[in-house]
């Protein structure tokens, strides 16, 4: 079984899923105006410093270190 973590501490190339997002209001249009909702796959492509910078539906998008910390991932 797979246990949730955040997006902030997911590992590059790696492939997750959104189980949801603990946020306000705003960050939640924000990401979902990227495409970032639940039940979406997106694979990492940069995690290191500064923004993650994600893959999701063939686009790259930065998200903030500070939202990542409220995404839970599978």
């Amino acid at each position: 079984m797979k246990t949730e973590k955040l997006l902030s501490a997911s590992e590059v190339d790696s492939i997750v899923e959104i189980r949801g997002v603990k946020s306000g209001h705003k960050a939640r249009i924000f990401l979902a105006d990227l495409g970032v909702l639940e039940g979406v796959k997106l694979r990492i492509i940069k995690n290191n410093t500064g923004p993650i910078i994600v893959e999701v539906k063939g686009t790259r998008v930065a998200i903030g270190r500070g939202i990542a910390h409220k995404i839970e991932v599978l």
